[in-house]
Protein backbone atom coordinates (compact mmCIF):
# COMPACT_ATOMS: atom_id res chain seq x y z
CA UNK A 1 0.00 0.00 0.00
CA UNK A 2 2.99 2.18 0.92
CA UNK A 3 4.40 1.50 -2.35
CA UNK A 4 1.25 2.45 -4.46
CA UNK A 5 1.82 6.19 -2.97
CA UNK A 6 5.59 6.52 -3.43
CA UNK A 7 5.11 5.93 -7.14
CA UNK A 8 2.70 8.84 -8.16
CA UNK A 9 4.58 10.73 -6.23
CA UNK A 10 7.74 10.04 -8.03
CA UNK A 11 5.94 11.22 -11.07
CA UNK A 12 4.27 14.25 -10.01
CA UNK A 13 7.93 15.34 -8.56
CA UNK A 14 9.62 14.34 -12.12
CA UNK A 15 7.13 16.32 -14.18
CA UNK A 16 7.94 19.24 -11.88
CA UNK A 17 11.87 19.24 -12.23
CA UNK A 18 11.00 18.87 -16.16
CA UNK A 19 8.92 22.41 -16.20
CA UNK A 20 11.27 23.90 -14.22
CA UNK A 21 14.17 22.77 -16.35
CA UNK A 22 11.91 23.85 -19.43
CA UNK A 23 11.20 26.89 -17.64
CA UNK A 24 14.84 27.48 -16.95
CA UNK A 25 15.79 27.21 -20.07
CA UNK A 26 13.17 30.09 -21.85
CA UNK A 27 14.41 32.16 -18.76
CA UNK A 28 18.17 32.08 -19.71
CA UNK A 29 17.25 32.51 -23.13
CA UNK A 30 15.43 35.67 -22.47
CA UNK A 31 17.85 36.86 -20.00
CA UNK A 32 20.70 36.38 -22.67
CA UNK A 33 18.67 38.50 -25.02
CA UNK A 34 17.95 41.04 -22.75
CA UNK A 35 21.53 41.76 -21.97
CA UNK A 36 22.38 41.51 -25.66
CA UNK A 37 19.68 44.32 -26.32
CA UNK A 38 20.90 46.46 -23.24
CA UNK A 39 25.11 46.19 -24.68
CA UNK A 40 23.71 47.38 -27.97
CA UNK A 41 22.17 50.05 -26.86
CA UNK A 42 24.54 51.11 -24.51
CA UNK A 43 26.92 51.22 -27.74
CA UNK A 44 24.75 52.88 -30.03
CA UNK A 45 24.58 55.47 -27.50
CA UNK A 46 28.03 55.88 -27.00
CA UNK A 47 28.38 56.18 -30.39
CA UNK A 48 25.56 58.97 -31.21
CA UNK A 49 27.46 60.70 -28.18
CA UNK A 50 30.93 60.69 -29.49
CA UNK A 51 29.45 61.49 -33.01
CA UNK A 52 27.83 64.55 -31.28
CA UNK A 53 30.96 65.21 -29.43
CA UNK A 54 32.88 65.22 -33.06
CA UNK A 55 30.79 67.46 -34.76
CA UNK A 56 30.42 70.36 -31.83
CA UNK A 57 34.94 70.29 -32.06
CA UNK A 58 34.54 70.52 -36.53
CA UNK A 59 31.78 73.06 -35.59
CA UNK A 60 33.95 75.13 -32.86
CA UNK A 61 37.15 74.74 -35.09
CA UNK A 62 35.28 75.57 -38.12
CA UNK A 63 33.84 78.98 -36.50
CA UNK A 64 37.47 79.59 -35.18
CA UNK A 65 38.82 80.05 -38.62
CA UNK A 66 36.82 82.23 -39.61
CA UNK A 67 37.30 84.08 -37.13
CA UNK A 68 40.96 84.33 -37.83
CA UNK A 69 40.73 84.67 -41.45
CA UNK A 70 38.35 87.67 -40.70
CA UNK A 71 40.43 89.32 -38.34
CA UNK A 72 43.30 88.72 -40.75
CA UNK A 73 41.26 90.32 -43.34
CA UNK A 74 40.46 92.95 -41.25
CA UNK A 75 44.37 93.81 -40.15
CA UNK A 76 45.94 92.87 -43.37
CA UNK A 77 46.09 96.07 -45.61
CA UNK A 78 44.57 96.14 -48.82
CA UNK A 79 45.67 95.45 -52.09
CA UNK A 80 47.13 97.14 -54.50
CA UNK A 81 45.44 97.11 -57.98
CA UNK A 82 48.64 97.24 -59.96
CA UNK A 83 49.87 94.28 -57.63
CA UNK A 84 50.74 90.95 -59.25
CA UNK A 85 48.19 87.96 -58.20
CA UNK A 86 49.29 84.76 -56.77
CA UNK A 87 48.16 81.45 -58.80
CA UNK A 88 44.78 80.19 -58.87
CA UNK A 89 43.70 78.22 -55.42
CA UNK A 90 40.93 75.50 -54.77
CA UNK A 91 38.86 75.77 -51.89
CA UNK A 92 40.08 72.16 -51.25
CA UNK A 93 41.99 69.23 -53.53
CA UNK A 94 39.52 66.61 -54.31
CA UNK A 95 39.17 63.31 -56.41
CA UNK A 96 36.77 62.79 -59.08
CA UNK A 97 33.37 62.54 -57.48
CA UNK A 98 31.38 62.42 -60.20
CA UNK A 99 30.94 61.54 -63.57
CA UNK A 100 29.00 62.47 -66.86
CA UNK A 101 25.99 61.33 -65.41
CA UNK A 102 26.26 64.73 -63.85
CA UNK A 103 25.89 66.29 -66.51
CA UNK A 104 23.18 64.04 -68.29
CA UNK A 105 20.97 64.77 -65.24
CA UNK A 106 21.71 68.13 -63.96
CA UNK A 107 21.24 69.77 -67.65
CA UNK A 108 18.03 67.97 -68.46
CA UNK A 109 15.66 70.50 -67.01
CA UNK A 110 17.34 73.52 -68.91
CA UNK A 111 17.03 71.47 -72.22
CA UNK A 112 17.39 68.30 -74.46
CA UNK A 113 20.15 66.05 -75.39
CA UNK A 114 20.57 64.52 -78.50
CA UNK A 115 22.58 61.48 -79.59
CA UNK A 116 24.62 62.17 -82.53
CA UNK A 117 27.25 59.56 -84.89
CA UNK A 118 30.33 61.90 -84.49
CA UNK A 119 30.20 63.70 -80.66
CA UNK A 120 28.27 60.79 -78.63
CA UNK A 121 25.47 62.74 -76.36
CA UNK A 122 25.48 66.89 -76.98
CA UNK A 123 23.26 69.17 -75.19
CA UNK A 124 21.22 72.18 -76.75
CA UNK A 125 20.00 74.59 -74.32
CA UNK A 126 16.05 75.35 -74.50
CA UNK A 127 16.91 79.23 -75.64
CA UNK A 128 17.66 77.40 -79.13
CA UNK A 129 13.83 77.32 -79.54
CA UNK A 130 12.67 80.29 -78.70
CA UNK A 131 15.43 82.05 -79.98
CA UNK A 132 17.39 81.48 -83.52
CA UNK A 133 20.16 84.46 -82.58
CA UNK A 134 20.79 82.60 -79.10
CA UNK A 135 24.91 81.75 -78.42
CA UNK A 136 26.84 80.57 -76.41
CA UNK A 137 28.93 83.07 -73.84
CA UNK A 138 26.44 85.87 -74.65
CA UNK A 139 24.61 86.17 -71.42
CA UNK A 140 27.20 87.30 -68.75
CA UNK A 141 30.22 89.21 -68.31
CA UNK A 142 34.17 88.83 -68.78
CA UNK A 143 36.49 88.95 -65.69
CA UNK A 144 40.11 89.10 -65.32
CA UNK A 145 41.35 86.75 -62.72
CA UNK A 146 44.79 85.11 -61.36
CA UNK A 147 43.93 82.25 -64.02
CA UNK A 148 42.99 84.61 -66.96
CA UNK A 149 39.95 85.65 -67.89
CA UNK A 150 36.37 83.96 -66.55
CA UNK A 151 33.38 83.89 -67.72
CA UNK A 152 30.57 84.73 -65.39
CA UNK A 153 27.82 83.06 -66.40
CA UNK A 154 24.06 84.59 -65.42
CA UNK A 155 22.55 80.96 -67.03
CA UNK A 156 21.53 77.79 -64.54
CA UNK A 157 23.71 75.61 -67.02
CA UNK A 158 26.66 78.02 -67.26
CA UNK A 159 28.92 76.45 -64.56
CA UNK A 160 28.80 73.13 -66.46
CA UNK A 161 28.64 74.70 -70.53
CA UNK A 162 31.27 77.20 -70.20
CA UNK A 163 34.15 75.84 -68.26
CA UNK A 164 33.86 72.31 -69.05
CA UNK A 165 33.75 70.61 -72.83
CA UNK A 166 33.30 72.37 -76.15
CA UNK A 167 30.54 74.20 -78.37
CA UNK A 168 29.54 73.61 -82.10
CA UNK A 169 27.00 74.25 -84.10
CA UNK A 170 25.22 71.75 -86.57
CA UNK A 171 23.20 72.81 -89.60
CA UNK A 172 19.90 73.32 -89.09
CA UNK A 173 20.25 72.45 -85.33
CA UNK A 174 22.20 74.74 -83.77
CA UNK A 175 24.38 75.36 -81.34
CA UNK A 176 25.10 71.96 -79.26
CA UNK A 177 27.50 71.36 -75.78
CA UNK A 178 30.01 68.53 -76.42
CA UNK A 179 30.74 67.16 -72.60
CA UNK A 180 34.34 67.31 -71.42
CA UNK A 181 35.77 66.64 -68.02
CA UNK A 182 38.83 69.66 -67.51
CA UNK A 183 38.13 72.60 -66.23
CA UNK A 184 38.92 76.24 -67.39
CA UNK A 185 38.02 80.02 -66.65
CA UNK A 186 36.32 79.77 -70.32
CA UNK A 187 37.02 77.42 -73.87
CA UNK A 188 37.42 80.45 -76.61
CA UNK A 189 39.11 82.26 -79.15
CA UNK A 190 40.47 85.25 -78.61
CA UNK A 191 40.60 88.52 -81.36
CA UNK A 192 41.41 91.97 -80.78
CA UNK A 193 42.20 95.20 -82.34
CA UNK A 194 41.76 98.65 -81.18
CA UNK A 195 37.77 99.22 -81.64
CA UNK A 196 36.90 95.43 -81.04
CA UNK A 197 37.51 92.51 -78.75
CA UNK A 198 35.43 89.36 -80.09
CA UNK A 199 35.94 85.70 -78.83
CA UNK A 200 34.54 82.74 -80.31
CA UNK A 201 33.85 78.99 -78.85
CA UNK A 202 36.91 76.22 -79.56
CA UNK A 203 35.36 73.33 -81.37
CA UNK A 204 34.95 70.01 -79.80
CA UNK A 205 38.75 69.28 -82.12
CA UNK A 206 40.39 71.25 -80.09
CA UNK A 207 41.84 68.88 -77.58
CA UNK A 208 44.48 70.74 -74.74
CA UNK A 209 47.49 69.77 -74.26
CA UNK A 210 49.57 70.97 -71.24
CA UNK A 211 52.59 71.41 -72.90
CA UNK A 212 51.24 73.02 -76.40
CA UNK A 213 48.65 74.75 -75.29
CA UNK A 214 45.88 76.88 -78.03
CA UNK A 215 47.72 79.81 -79.04
CA UNK A 216 47.11 82.07 -81.76
CA UNK A 217 46.80 80.10 -84.27
CA UNK A 218 43.50 78.63 -83.18
CA UNK A 219 41.29 80.07 -85.79
CA UNK A 220 43.50 79.03 -88.66
CA UNK A 221 44.33 75.22 -87.35
CA UNK A 222 40.54 74.53 -86.44
CA UNK A 223 38.93 76.85 -89.43
CA UNK A 224 36.58 79.08 -86.68
CA UNK A 225 34.80 81.47 -89.34
CA UNK A 226 33.36 84.56 -88.63
CA UNK A 227 29.92 84.00 -87.81
CA UNK A 228 31.46 81.73 -84.78
CA UNK A 229 32.64 85.01 -82.89
CA UNK A 230 30.61 87.42 -80.89
CA UNK A 231 32.37 91.44 -81.11
CA UNK A 232 31.96 94.15 -79.03
CA UNK A 233 33.20 97.64 -78.71
CA UNK A 234 36.49 98.16 -77.24
CA UNK A 235 34.82 100.54 -74.52
CA UNK A 236 32.08 97.98 -73.79
CA UNK A 237 34.11 95.06 -72.91
CA UNK A 238 33.41 95.80 -68.93
CA UNK A 239 30.17 95.76 -69.26
CA UNK A 240 27.56 93.85 -66.89
CA UNK A 241 25.14 92.05 -69.11
CA UNK A 242 27.58 92.16 -72.21
CA UNK A 243 24.99 90.38 -74.34
CA UNK A 244 23.64 93.97 -75.17
CA UNK A 245 27.04 95.11 -76.49
CA UNK A 246 27.30 92.48 -79.15
CA UNK A 247 27.59 93.61 -82.66
CA UNK A 248 25.40 92.65 -85.47
CA UNK A 249 27.12 88.97 -86.81
CA UNK A 250 27.12 90.16 -90.27
CA UNK A 251 29.09 92.90 -89.48
CA UNK A 252 31.68 89.73 -88.55
CA UNK A 253 34.10 89.15 -91.77
CA UNK A 254 34.82 92.90 -91.97
CA UNK A 255 35.38 92.94 -88.01
CA UNK A 256 37.93 89.44 -88.59
CA UNK A 257 39.84 91.48 -91.28
CA UNK A 258 40.65 94.53 -89.26
CA UNK A 259 41.27 92.48 -86.07
CA UNK A 260 44.05 89.78 -84.83
CA UNK A 261 44.23 86.59 -83.02
CA UNK A 262 45.31 86.56 -79.47
CA UNK A 263 44.78 83.43 -77.62
CA UNK A 264 46.94 82.21 -75.57
CA UNK A 265 45.43 79.06 -73.08
CA UNK A 266 48.34 77.98 -71.45
CA UNK A 267 48.79 75.47 -68.06
CA UNK A 268 50.05 76.57 -64.72
CA UNK A 269 49.95 74.84 -61.06
CA UNK A 270 47.24 72.42 -61.72
CA UNK A 271 44.82 75.23 -63.02
CA UNK A 272 44.47 75.91 -67.37
CA UNK A 273 44.73 80.04 -67.69
CA UNK A 274 42.99 81.68 -70.59
CA UNK A 275 45.29 84.38 -71.36
CA UNK A 276 44.08 87.33 -74.64
CA UNK A 277 43.61 90.57 -74.73
CA UNK A 278 45.90 92.49 -72.53
CA UNK A 279 44.31 93.03 -68.81
CA UNK A 280 46.28 96.34 -68.66
CA UNK A 281 45.25 97.64 -72.05
CA UNK A 282 41.34 96.69 -71.52
CA UNK A 283 40.91 98.59 -68.03
CA UNK A 284 42.51 101.70 -69.35
CA UNK A 285 40.09 101.50 -73.03
CA UNK A 286 36.98 99.81 -71.13
CA UNK A 287 34.66 102.53 -70.04
CA UNK A 288 33.27 100.31 -67.07
CA UNK A 289 36.14 99.49 -64.80
CA UNK A 290 37.45 96.09 -65.18
CA UNK A 291 38.45 95.17 -61.42
CA UNK A 292 40.97 92.08 -61.06
CA UNK A 293 39.78 88.97 -59.02
CA UNK A 294 41.28 86.44 -57.36
CA UNK A 295 40.22 83.31 -58.35
CA UNK A 296 38.73 80.38 -56.11
CA UNK A 297 37.76 77.36 -57.11
CA UNK A 298 35.56 74.78 -55.21
CA UNK A 299 35.92 71.35 -56.05
CA UNK A 300 33.64 69.76 -53.56
CA UNK A 301 30.63 71.68 -54.16
CA UNK A 302 27.66 69.59 -54.54
CA UNK A 303 25.47 70.64 -57.71
CA UNK A 304 23.30 68.46 -56.21
CA UNK A 305 20.87 70.88 -54.10
CA UNK A 306 20.81 73.52 -56.68
CA UNK A 307 22.95 75.17 -59.74
CA UNK A 308 26.12 76.62 -58.26
CA UNK A 309 26.82 80.37 -59.29
CA UNK A 310 29.63 82.59 -58.73
CA UNK A 311 30.18 84.30 -55.64
CA UNK A 312 31.85 87.80 -55.05
CA UNK A 313 33.54 88.23 -52.00
CA UNK A 314 35.82 91.45 -52.28
CA UNK A 315 38.28 90.64 -54.07
CA UNK A 316 37.81 87.23 -54.35
CA UNK A 317 35.33 85.55 -56.75
CA UNK A 318 34.52 81.82 -55.80
CA UNK A 319 33.43 79.19 -58.64
CA UNK A 320 32.10 75.89 -58.87
CA UNK A 321 34.73 73.20 -60.42
CA UNK A 322 33.76 69.84 -59.18
CA UNK A 323 36.20 67.07 -60.47
CA UNK A 324 34.38 65.08 -63.08
CA UNK A 325 35.43 61.49 -63.70
CA UNK A 326 36.55 60.66 -67.23
CA UNK A 327 33.66 58.96 -69.49
CA UNK A 328 32.32 55.52 -69.49
CA UNK A 329 29.99 53.50 -71.79
CA UNK A 330 27.40 52.97 -69.18
CA UNK A 331 26.54 56.87 -68.56
CA UNK A 332 24.18 58.11 -70.74
CA UNK A 333 20.90 61.07 -70.30
CA UNK A 334 17.86 59.92 -69.03
CA UNK A 335 16.12 60.58 -71.79
CA UNK A 336 17.55 61.38 -75.89
CA UNK A 337 15.00 63.57 -77.89
CA UNK A 338 16.79 63.31 -80.82
CA UNK A 339 19.26 60.72 -82.73
CA UNK A 340 20.93 62.31 -85.74
CA UNK A 341 22.59 59.50 -87.82
CA UNK A 342 24.51 62.06 -89.77
CA UNK A 343 25.67 65.63 -88.36
CA UNK A 344 26.74 68.61 -90.95
CA UNK A 345 28.70 71.05 -88.78
CA UNK A 346 28.33 74.85 -89.47
CA UNK A 347 32.04 76.43 -89.45
CA UNK A 348 30.86 80.01 -89.69
CA UNK A 349 31.68 80.31 -93.57
CA UNK A 350 28.91 79.15 -95.11
CA UNK A 351 26.40 82.01 -94.14
CA UNK A 352 28.38 84.81 -95.22
CA UNK A 353 27.15 86.87 -98.57
CA UNK A 354 29.62 88.55 -99.38
CA UNK A 355 32.47 85.58 -101.32
CA UNK A 356 35.50 88.41 -101.73
CA UNK A 357 35.18 89.35 -97.91
CA UNK A 358 35.62 85.61 -96.19
CA UNK A 359 38.06 84.83 -99.30
CA UNK A 360 39.83 87.99 -97.51
CA UNK A 361 39.15 86.95 -93.88
CA UNK A 362 40.82 83.30 -94.74
CA UNK A 363 43.87 84.45 -96.13
CA UNK A 364 44.29 86.66 -93.30
CA UNK A 365 43.43 84.20 -90.39
CA UNK A 366 46.06 81.62 -92.46
CA UNK A 367 48.96 84.61 -92.16
CA UNK A 368 48.17 85.31 -88.71
CA UNK A 369 50.40 82.51 -87.35
CA UNK A 370 51.69 78.85 -88.31
CA UNK A 371 50.29 75.90 -86.13
CA UNK A 372 53.21 74.27 -84.23
CA UNK A 373 54.38 70.67 -85.77
CA UNK A 374 53.30 69.40 -82.24
CA UNK A 375 49.75 70.53 -81.78
CA UNK A 376 47.19 68.06 -80.84
CA UNK A 377 45.51 66.05 -83.43
CA UNK A 378 42.74 67.46 -84.91
CA UNK A 379 40.13 65.02 -84.75
CA UNK A 380 37.06 64.21 -81.73
CA UNK A 381 37.92 60.85 -80.12
CA UNK A 382 33.98 59.90 -78.72
CA UNK A 383 33.84 59.30 -75.12
CA UNK A 384 37.56 60.68 -74.34
CA UNK A 385 38.73 63.12 -71.85
CA UNK A 386 39.53 66.71 -73.92
CA UNK A 387 43.22 66.90 -72.96
CA UNK A 388 45.78 64.75 -74.32
CA UNK A 389 48.19 64.97 -72.05
CA UNK A 390 46.24 63.06 -68.90
CA UNK A 391 45.58 59.76 -70.57
CA UNK A 392 42.35 58.46 -69.32
CA UNK A 393 40.84 54.62 -69.05
CA UNK A 394 38.10 55.19 -71.74
CA UNK A 395 35.36 52.04 -71.29
CA UNK A 396 34.16 52.40 -74.90
CA UNK A 397 36.36 52.26 -78.19
CA UNK A 398 36.74 55.33 -80.49
CA UNK A 399 34.65 54.18 -83.36
CA UNK A 400 33.63 57.53 -84.82
CA UNK A 401 36.09 60.00 -87.40
CA UNK A 402 36.49 63.93 -87.01
CA UNK A 403 33.75 66.30 -88.57
CA UNK A 404 35.15 67.72 -92.25
CA UNK A 405 36.08 71.27 -92.13
CA UNK A 406 34.14 71.22 -95.63
CA UNK A 407 30.09 70.74 -95.05
CA UNK A 408 29.25 67.85 -97.25
CA UNK A 409 24.95 67.64 -97.34
CA UNK A 410 23.98 64.45 -95.83
CA UNK A 411 21.08 63.93 -99.23
CA UNK A 412 24.47 64.37 -101.60
CA UNK A 413 26.55 62.19 -99.63
CA UNK A 414 27.56 59.03 -101.79
CA UNK A 415 27.16 55.50 -101.03
CA UNK A 416 31.01 56.01 -101.28
CA UNK A 417 31.66 58.40 -98.47
CA UNK A 418 29.15 56.96 -96.01
CA UNK A 419 30.67 55.66 -92.96
CA UNK A 420 30.88 51.32 -93.58
CA UNK A 421 29.41 49.25 -90.53
CA UNK A 422 32.40 47.55 -90.01
CA UNK A 423 33.83 50.76 -89.66
CA UNK A 424 31.90 51.84 -86.80
CA UNK A 425 31.39 48.28 -85.09
CA UNK A 426 33.01 47.41 -82.06
CA UNK A 427 35.97 45.31 -82.37
CA UNK A 428 35.91 41.70 -80.67
CA UNK A 429 38.18 42.48 -77.95
CA UNK A 430 36.87 45.41 -77.10
CA UNK A 431 33.10 43.85 -76.06
CA UNK A 432 34.67 41.42 -74.56
CA UNK A 433 36.38 44.19 -72.08
CA UNK A 434 32.98 45.57 -72.12
CA UNK A 435 31.09 42.14 -71.04
CA UNK A 436 33.79 41.65 -68.33
CA UNK A 437 33.78 45.47 -66.83
CA UNK A 438 29.75 45.43 -66.82
CA UNK A 439 30.41 41.27 -65.26
CA UNK A 440 32.35 42.91 -62.10
CA UNK A 441 30.43 45.36 -62.15
CA UNK A 442 27.56 43.81 -61.35
CA UNK A 443 29.21 41.35 -58.66
CA UNK A 444 30.45 44.53 -56.98
CA UNK A 445 26.55 45.95 -56.92
CA UNK A 446 25.34 42.54 -55.03
CA UNK A 447 28.05 42.18 -53.28
CA UNK A 448 27.10 42.45 -49.48
CA UNK A 449 28.39 45.84 -47.98
CA UNK A 450 31.51 45.41 -45.79
CA UNK A 451 29.79 47.62 -42.95
CA UNK A 452 26.65 44.81 -43.24
CA UNK A 453 29.18 41.78 -42.85
CA UNK A 454 30.79 43.69 -39.52
CA UNK A 455 27.66 44.67 -37.95
CA UNK A 456 26.72 41.06 -38.14
CA UNK A 457 29.59 39.55 -37.34
CA UNK A 458 29.67 41.87 -34.31
CA UNK A 459 26.05 41.13 -33.32
CA UNK A 460 26.89 37.39 -33.50
CA UNK A 461 30.03 37.84 -31.11
CA UNK A 462 28.38 39.82 -28.55
CA UNK A 463 26.05 37.01 -28.60
CA UNK A 464 28.06 34.49 -27.96
CA UNK A 465 29.59 36.85 -25.48
CA UNK A 466 26.41 37.42 -23.02
CA UNK A 467 25.82 33.61 -23.20
CA UNK A 468 29.31 32.48 -22.00
CA UNK A 469 28.82 35.23 -19.46
CA UNK A 470 25.40 33.88 -18.02
CA UNK A 471 26.48 30.24 -18.06
CA UNK A 472 29.86 31.63 -15.79
CA UNK A 473 27.36 33.11 -13.60
CA UNK A 474 25.10 29.65 -13.49
CA UNK A 475 27.87 28.06 -12.75
CA UNK A 476 29.33 29.59 -9.99
CA UNK A 477 25.61 30.08 -8.74
CA UNK A 478 25.26 25.99 -8.35
CA UNK A 479 28.81 24.99 -7.87
CA UNK A 480 29.22 23.37 -11.22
Amino acid sequence: MRKLFVFPAVVVLAGLISCQKQQTEAEKNAEVERQVQERLAAEHQAEQQQELTQRQADLEAHEKALADKEKAAGSAPARRESEPVTGPRAVSEARPTSGYSTFYTKLEPYGGWIETSDYGYVWQPRETESSRSWRPYTNGRWVYTDAGWTWISEEPFGWATYHYGRWTRLRGIGWVWVPGNQWAPAWVSWRKSNDYVGWAPLPPEARFDQHTGIHNWSDSYYDIGPDQYCFVPTREFGAQRIESTVVPPERNVTIVNQTTNVTNITYNNTTVVNEGPNYEELRTQSREPLQRFRLERNVNVDVAVEPPRPVVQGETIIVAAPVIAAPVASERPPTVKQTIAQATVDLGWAAIADHEAAKKAREKIKSEATPPSNAPPKKFVKGAAMTSTSPQTVERPATSTSVSSTPVPSATMSATQAPSASATSTPEPSRRLLHEEQRRSNNRRHRPQPQRRYRRHHLCRLRRSVADDYLFQARHRFGR
